[in-house]
């Protein structure tokens, strides 16, 4: 009995690492790849508006944000990874840019985004760093709101990196920490815990008390890590807020 269910055993696991080599295989073919990330992103797209229609959403702490809205000046947002497809109920309907990887998976989270209206600019902190700063500042001073999540792509999970505070610093606007739960919601497994609320939860945003930029002139290393600490608690923080306005237990990310 022992030997037949070892070779049982070991068949799954060679079909299983067969199946694995095949997809690779298929994904070096550009055009699978291509598709693939196109039927994925739609996928992604429905589950979201699938789940968007049934819950409902609750903003705290939007009054400054709301100012800023009605006078039309550009906003920049920070949020983390694991809770940025709840965060993005907040500017829904909004020209908003958002900077996403360019890997994979980052390209199936644009195509979604895309659905949504969002605009995407390609980067993050292990790879284009410098261009898609470059390029989420254009959109900030062509009139456009921007929005980083600055523990992507791979983390560590609630451990700011510096690219929001460096376009805060350079743009001079105030940087709005993003919170976001839901009162019923799966969290994955990934490096991120990413949050993705169950159909009827209540959602909850938070928007943090704007962190303005200290001024430049003294030493740009300094004031860059100074704001990057900043961020980084000012969205765990909010995060915090948005599980107890949830009922959730509190979680740092």
């Amino acid at each position: 009995m022992q030997s037949n269910s070892t070779t049982t055993t070991c068949r799954t696991a060679g079909a299983s690492s067969s199946n694995g080599r095949s997809a690779r295989g298929l994904r070096r073919w550009e055009w699978f790849a291509r598709a693939e990330i196109s039927v994925l992103g739609f996928l992604s797209w429905l589950l979201m508006r699938f789940i968007e229609s049934t819950v409902r959403i609750e903003r705290h702490g939007v009054e400054e944000l709301d100012r800023r809205w009605q006078e039309q000046a550009p906003t920049v947002f920070a949020s983390w990874h694991g809770r940025a497809a709840i965060a993005t109920y907040l500017y829904r309907g909004r020209s908003v840019f958002v900077m996403n990887s360019n890997h994979r998976d980052g390209q199936i989270v644009s195509r979604a985004l895309w659905r949504y209206g969002f605009r995407t600019v390609e980067g993050s902190s292990s790879r284009g760093a410098v261009s898609g700063l470059r390029s989420m500042f254009r959109a900030f001073r062509a009139g456009y709101d921007v929005a980083l999540v600055p523990d992507g792509p791979r983390g560590p999970s609630g451990i700011a990196k510096s690219g929001a505070a460096e376009l805060s610093l350079r743009t001079g606007a105030p940087l709005f920490p993003i919170g976001a739960s839901a009162s019923r919601a799966i969290r994955f497994r990934g490096w991120d815990r990413m949050m993705l609320p169950l159909p009827g939860a209540r959602v909850v945003i938070v928007v943090g008390e704007p962190i303005a930029p200290p001024p430049l002139g003294g030493d740009i290393r300094e004031a860059r890590e100074e704001l990057r600490v900043r961020v980084e608690r000012g969205i765990t923080a909010a995060c915090r807020r948005a599980d107890e306005y949830a009922g959730r237990v509190a979680e740092d990310t």
